[in-house]
């Protein structure tokens, strides 16, 4: 009964406390400017505070807004989030930045990234098309082919971005909830498999990617000053063992004065640990898994097959970016710009997870819990793989 009434509030209380601490290493980061440019040292403050004005209003409306009511919206969503990534593509429109044109915008200002919609999108997606045909999970067509073919379209597009590690993410959410569903095993398999492998074919073609991997198998075979696939992350353990238990003091990194890249987006956790300690990075970590186990819990207790299916796929897609980020800045996996929920810098991926996390707020309101009549369905065969 405690989970019931408090889960909700736990996890609010959590996702407060990552973006509070966010905002915190933000300022911290950012403090390396002040030499250059007075004006710079909170200009990112700034704009990560408009975006959470706007995530916290997305956050709020799509906690009150009936979930079932959006659902109907899916196929058009999912075709605008399309539209987005090929204008990504487009000269003067989309931006490109190391190499990869995955952003909407001009640099040195606003941008917008499609790819983070375009998560929600899929989610959304595959909760309306699986829960309208539940019943027919286990049929090839309506089960497993077309919804994976309406799918296709944007996972080209992410693999033309070269934007591999959102689309692993993607292809994840995509197995995880189709399983969930009642797809047929015969089916799914082979998916993750083939998907993973022909990821892989396409990294070893390119040899910046090719780079990645041998500065992830190797990271001292070579001249790890000239290398920068081995320098960033070996500078990340650098600051993660600089840290000690209880770090160095707020605001006093040392790797964070030119020697590690990134030090406010992708790689903020070693930044964390250096300056807070082992103790904060470990509170980190039980406050994402807090996270995950809050959205799992109200993902049971949805009130219909499309809501369990929602909340499945915003759990795999947080606790997979929150896992790919860490095992990237510990060397457990190669070095992939993938952001840390609710801390990274970056309004777009700020934006979709308060937006995932007002999705959850609506299922909570409406769940089924102890001691509450089931609701009046349509039809009483509907199951999935809880």
């Amino acid at each position: 009964m405690f989970m019931q009434r408090n889960v909700a509030y736990l996890l609010l209380i959590v996702m407060l406390g990552l973006i509070a601490l966010g905002l915190v290493m933000l300022t911290s980061t950012n403090a390396m400017h002040a030499p250059d440019n007075m004006n710079d040292v909170y200009s990112n403050l700034r704009k990560q505070c408009v975006w959470l004005i706007c995530g916290g209003i997305v956050c709020v409306f799509l906690s009150r807004c009936d979930y079932q009511k959006l659902l109907r919206f899916a196929p058009w969503l999912l075709g605008l989030a399309c539209l987005l990534l090929v204008l990504c593509l487009v000269p003067h429109l989309g931006l490109k930045i190391n190499g990869s044109a995955r952003w909407l915008g001009k640099r040195g200002s606003w941008s917008y990234q499609p790819s983070e919609f375009a998560k929600l999108a899929l989610i959304l997606f595959l909760s309306w098309w699986m829960g309208k045909y539940q019943r027919r999970s286990g049929e090839f067509l309506k089960g497993f082919l077309w919804p994976l073919l309406a799918l296709t379209p944007m996972m080209a597009l992410m693999i033309k971005q070269e934007d591999f590690g959102t689309t692993a993410i993607m292809l994840a959410i995509v197995v995880s909830m189709m399983f969930t569903a009642g797809t047929r095993l015969l089916y799914l398999i082979p998916v993750p498999i083939v998907g993973f492998a022909g990821l892989l074919l396409i990294t070893f073609l390119k040899p910046e990617r090719m780079a990645r991997w041998i500065a992830f198998l190797h990271p001292h075979a070579g001249n790890a000053v000239v290398d920068p696939k081995a320098w960033q992350q070996l500078q990340a353990l650098i600051a993660l063992g600089s840290g000690g238990l209880t770090g160095l003091g707020l605001g006093n990194s040392r790797q964070k004065m030119y020697w590690l890249p990134e030090v406010n987006t992708d790689f903020v956790f070693p930044i964390i640990g250096e300056e807070l300690g082992m103790w904060v990075t470990l509170t980190v970590v039980l406050a994402f898994l807090t996270l995950v186990l809050c959205s799992g819990w109200i993902t049971l207790h949805a009130p219909d097959p499309s809501g369990v299916l929602l909340g499945t796929g915003i759990t795999v897609m947080i606790a997979l970016q929150a896992l790919m980020n860490l095992a990237v800045v510990t060397s457990l996996m190669p070095c992939k710009g993938i952001p840390l929920p609710f801390i990274s810098y970056g309004g777009s991926n700020l934006l979709t997870c308060l937006a995932a996390i007002g999705l959850l707020f609506n299922l909570h309101r409406q769940g089924i819990y102890q001691g509450q009549p089931p609701p009046v369905l349509a039809s009483a065969s509907y199951s999935v793989r809880m």
